[in-house]
């Protein structure tokens, strides 16, 4: 349960870097994810999911690999601009 919390807090904070990235059509899209994986957290600790609710899980699922293309998508962004920004070392040669 506590790997569960962690992927949940780790990608509800996706959007925020996703909305700052100049990303804000794909924040808005993860949006509906996050509040699944959420609801779907909430049932899963407090009651239970039953057999017939198998597409929560569906949800929490797709919010995980949502959430993991659009980090990855930061993390190259930044990478980038990282690059960019710095001088070339052999340059003052």
């Amino acid at each position: 349960m506590s790997i569960l919390l962690i992927f949940l807090l780790i990608f509800s904070f996706t959007p925020f870097l996703l909305w700052g990235d100049k990303w804000k059509k794909t924040a808005i899209g993860q949006i509906p994810f996050v509040i699944g994986a959420w609801f779907t957290f909430t049932k899963f600790v407090t009651v239970g999911i039953g057999p017939g609710e198998v597409y929560l899980w569906g949800l929490f699922i797709a919010n995980l690999v949502y959430g993991h293309i659009a980090f990855t998508i930061v993390l190259l962004e930044m990478r980038k601009s990282i690059k960019i920004r710095q001088p070339m070392v052999g340059q003052n040669n």
